[in-house]
């Protein structure tokens, strides 16, 4: 399977923003994880423990949704041109046969 590498520059604004912000969600969960840590040391495990298992668990799935949406629809986009291509491909030799 042929993967091209493209450079920060070279993405999109979108593409941008979804890594910008997955990047932010997986931070944003380790500072939580880490908050609950120090806040079981004066409250109590079981009720932080699940406040942040929660929190984290959610924004983790909201980050892979988003990857996933732009991923497929990249993987989508880059099918349909493929398809485009080889119909015009076809289309050209009708026109050379004819």
């Amino acid at each position: 399977m042929n993967v091209n590498k493209e450079s920060w520059k070279q993405i999109g604004a979108r593409e941008k923003m979804q890594i910008v912000n997955g990047t932010a969600l997986v931070f944003a969960a380790i500072i939580l994880y880490f908050l609950a840590f120090i806040a079981t040391l004066t409250i109590g495990y079981q009720i932080v423990s699940a406040g942040a298992t929660l929190l984290g668990s959610g924004l983790a799935f909201f980050g892979i949704t988003a990857f996933v949406r732009n991923q497929m629809t990249h993987f989508e986009t880059a099918i349909e041109n493929k398809v485009d291509k080889k119909i015009q491909t076809l289309e050209n030799k009708e026109k050379e046969l004819r």
